[in-house]
């Protein structure tokens, strides 16, 4: 069974308590510094440019594809055309409805070749869009990767006072938790991420500092005859109670 927390182990754990609201403060300015929001916003930014970049590629592969296939299929219809052409002419046909039926040939093939051309130069204006987009796309992208280091060195600059302090309680704050015992850390730990990093108060004129509620009198006096480290009624913190 642990021992009763003595009158320096609370002065301890009020004084961790102290520099743990410090430290959670300089995190929360730093998080909030108008160049960090800035950095954010440009991060942010970079990464839909990102995906934006990546679906142009893909629509890019499958419009080259799409492409290769018509310019493919309008070099065959020609060679077929011109070899239409060789045969109609050649003089090795003399029937007339086999030149009437050849000449009908000729003209279906050129109906398709048109057709193909129409529709390869629908490629080539969605090609040419797309291409266009992604210049954009990567000339915004080369802009903001600037602006992103400017942001980084400024927010940096910026931070560098905080992230000076904060080191210096990161020190504070080993030595305090070293003067501890683990049982005491123990029940401070499992409480300072689930109150907001306020894991221990102190009972001041029947109030509670954490929770700031007033306790009916009956709760006090079990609180003043009980352990020196109690735990609120109200909130379920630990609770610093006077001697």
């Amino acid at each position: 069974m642990s021992q009763d927390p003595t009158v320096d182990d609370l002065s301890g754990l009020l004084e961790l308590q102290q520099t743990d609201v410090r430290i959670r403060r300089i995190r929360h300015q730093l998080d909030d510094l108008p160049e960090q929001r800035e950095l954010d916003e440009a991060e942010a930014r970079a990464t839909e440019l990102t995906r934006s970049a990546d679906a142009i590629r893909v629509d890019l592969d499958r419009v080259n594809v799409e492409q290769r296939r018509l310019e493919g299929e309008i070099d065959v219809l020609r060679q077929r055309k011109d070899a239409e052409h060789t045969r109609m002419y050649s003089g090795d046909i003399s029937s007339p409805k086999e030149l009437q039926s050849l000449r009908a040939e000729i003209d279906a093939t050129e109906r398709r070749i048109s057709q193909h051309e129409d529709e390869l130069l629908e490629v080539m204006e969605r090609l040419e869009a797309l291409e266009s987009g992604q210049t954009t796309i990567t000339e915004e992208f080369d802009e903001l990767a600037g602006r992103i280091e400017q942001l980084t060195t400024a927010r940096d600059e910026a931070a560098q006072g905080l992230l000076a302090e904060l080191a210096e309680l990161q020190v504070v704050r080993e030595k305090q938790r070293s003067g501890l015992s683990d049982d005491l850390l123990a029940r401070y730990d499992e409480r300072i991420d689930r109150y907001n990093g306020l894991a221990v108060a102190e009972l001041d004129d029947g109030m509670c500092t954490g929770c700031r509620i007033e306790l009916p009198v009956f709760e006090v006096n079990e609180l003043l005859d009980g352990p020196p480290l109690g735990t609120c009624p109200q909130c379920g913190r630990l609770l610093v109670v006077p001697a």
